[in-house]
């Protein structure tokens, strides 16, 4: 197989399970590749670039531990992804005027917890014009895709412990924040219903009310692999999963969702 920096970690995976030790010793961050539930939550959003950007190393490190167990190397150049003077500049001058509320999302992932709820929340109450600092212990990459899709700026600052993200709010045009593929829509259930029957049987049903997080977006993501077009996926679910919407909408998917009370939310997902 042919890789290069642009390769996605699950794409690795799926090729040659040894990738899972091959990249785990390049670094501390990547024996959680080792954990299932790590490696199907994470590996199919990261490249080989993001992942190295995480943590804080080179991709020709990776490039070279992946050549030693088989696979073919388009080529073994670095390119980085450098934010713009302007996003630098732009944020700075913030900072340096106060222009700044802080967010520092170590404590809630110590707990176990996902912060993307917390952060999205908090960049909604975030004047116009002013930098969210986003204090974590490593980039991230893709929080940063789905901002960027939306329209935000943002620059990262890194020392040896921490990573700090400066998301800008505004300062883009309008229509670059309507950027979206897919769609996500809440419905009645009877509406949901009824959308449903227009997608051609087997219907395919999943509850992961009972499962832990982060499992359900796993089983969820995990059982929109292989759905084919004219299909779609109906889902119980204890609540609105906000994290996996942008990613569903980045696929290009749509999503109906009806909730009907506490722990009782009913999503139709399809393409």
């Amino acid at each position: 197989m042919v890789i290069n920096e642009t390769t996605k970690i699950s794409t690795l995976i799926k090729h040659n399970v040894a990738s899972v030790e091959a990249i785990a010793p390049i670094n501390a961050h990547f024996e959680k590749l080792r954990n299932p539930v790590f490696r199907k939550l994470f590996a199919s959003r990261v490249t080989i670039r993001d992942a190295a950007k995480i943590g804080k190393t080179e991709v020709l490190a990776f490039l070279t531990a992946l050549e030693a167990i088989g696979f073919e190397i388009e080529t073994k150049g670095e390119t980085t992804i450098e934010y713009s003077t302007m996003e630098n500049r732009l944020v700075e001058d913030k900072i340096k005027l106060g222009m700044v509320m802080t967010l520092d999302v170590r404590p809630i992932l110590n707990r176990g917890n996902d912060p993307f709820t917390e952060i999205m929340q908090t960049i909604s109450v975030l004047e116009e014009g002013y930098v969210l600092e986003l204090i974590n212990t490593f980039e991230p990459i893709p929080l940063l895709r789905i901002l960027k899709q939306k329209g935000y700026l943002y620059s990262v600052k890194k020392t040896d412990s921490i990573v700090k993200t400066y998301i800008l709010k505004g300062l883009v045009e309008k229509e670059q924040k309507k950027i979206q593929l897919g769609s996500v829509k809440k419905v009645s259930l009877s509406d949901l219903e009824e959308q449903r029957y227009n997608f051609k049987p087997p219907f395919r049903e999943l509850d992961v009310r009972s499962l832990e997080m982060p499992m359900p977006m796993v089983t969820i993501l995990r059982e929109l692999e292989d759905l084919p077009e004219g299909e779609a996926l109906f889902v119980h679910h204890k609540k609105v999963p906000q994290f996996l919407l942008p990613e569903l909408e980045a696929k290009g998917m749509s999503v109906l969702i009806s909730e009907l009370g506490q722990d009782n939310v009913k999503l139709l997902i399809h393409r």
